[in-house]
């Protein structure tokens, strides 16, 4: 049950629109800002690496954003990841909004995440997303799966299948290697695939080039540089048999993408082992694919989804993880 409804939220922008739209639409008033000055390269990377001078950036950053807002009252602050906010912008905020109940939700493992644990003794509530992180940190941590945006699926379901396969993601560790044996694959067995991937900059590509084997063979415009929009997304993946899914190799937990299939009511090949031991896992609709040697299999590709029971959609939607989450 949600107590209160006046909620301060901090976090990155693209996904957080969805999470304010659906705050908005449970009669929560909620006062947004992005978690970081700007989601540049430079920003970013300066955040990550914990940079000394950068983290004086970001504490006058977030005093600017407490010192405009600090007449206002909240029933809770929910800051997804926490990467970016530092620890005395954490002990400024519980000074200012005493009242509040300070919530972290890492949507990213520990490992991607390095030393957020030193924050946690801030919050009232930490949650992961990660099964393994919750299991590591028993009796600190929280465990909420993502979920899928009721808001964002498609008015109609698609009667036409345009793709056997489809992807959607960013192109990072092993993934770009994995999507070319895939996109192989699918080309010699006349197989259609929707291969979209992500890099926030060039930049980023030349250092992947030269840092990461699994770049050896990929070139510049293999990858775009500006994100689809969420609707395009759902329209994609609607309009694919199935949707392929390659967790990050340093986490356990749950991609958003295996969830949103969910929602869309798809069939999901997927690298991540740990799937089998969810409440929806079905064989029929879900098939594990080898990272080291993945394989197509046209069979499941062409089988019918086995629907689940209702209570599993409703669970894992956005509504139920919002009030899972402010409960």
């Amino acid at each position: 049950m949600v107590i209160g409804n006046k909620v301060l939220f901090f976090a990155l922008s693209g996904y957080s629109s969805g999470i304010v739209k659906a705050m908005q639409k449970a009669g929560l008033e909620v006062d947004y800002f992005n978690d970081k000055p700007n989601d540049g390269v430079v920003c970013k990377t300066l955040g990550r690496y914990k940079i000394p001078m950068y983290q004086k950036v970001l504490e006058k950053y977030y005093t600017r954003i407490i010192a405009s807002i600090k007449d206002k009252e909240y029933d809770y602050i929910l800051i997804i990841r926490g990467e970016y906010t530092p620890i005395n912008s954490l002990k400024l905020l519980k000074e200012t909004f005493p009242k509040a109940k300070l919530i972290l939700y890492m949507w990213d493992s520990i490992l991607n995440n390095k030393k957020i644990e030193i924050k946690w003794p801030y919050f009232d509530k930490v949650i992961t997303f990660d099964k393994k992180d919750y299991m590591d940190f028993k009796g600190q941590l929280e465990f909420l799966p993502l979920y899928y945006y009721e808001d964002f699926l498609p008015k109609k379901t698609a009667t036409e299948m345009l793709y056997d396969i489809g992807f959607i993601g960013t192109g990072h560790g092993d993934r770009v290697q994995i999507i070319n044996e895939v996109k192989r694959q699918c080309e010699e067995q006349g197989l259609k695939i929707y291969s979209f991937m992500y890099l926030p900059h060039k930049l980023v590509y030349l250092y992947n080039k030269v840092t990461n084997p699994a770049f050896k063979k990929a070139k510049m415009n293999d990858f775009s540089y500006e994100k689809l929009p969420f609707e395009k997304v759902y329209e994609i993946y609607d309009q694919s048999k199935t949707v392929l899914d390659i967790e990050s190799i340093t986490q356990t937990g749950l991609t958003m993408r295996t969830l949103e299939i969910i929602g869309l009511h798809k069939k999901l090949i997927t690298t991540n082992p740990d799937i089998v031991n969810y409440d929806f896992y079905n064989e029929n609709n879900i098939q594990m694919l080898d990272r080291n040697a993945p394989k197509v299999d046209t069979e499941f590709i062409n089988r019918e989804y086995f629907e689940l029971d209702e209570a599993i959609y409703k669970k894992y939607s956005l509504e139920n993880w919002l009030k899972t989450v402010l409960s």
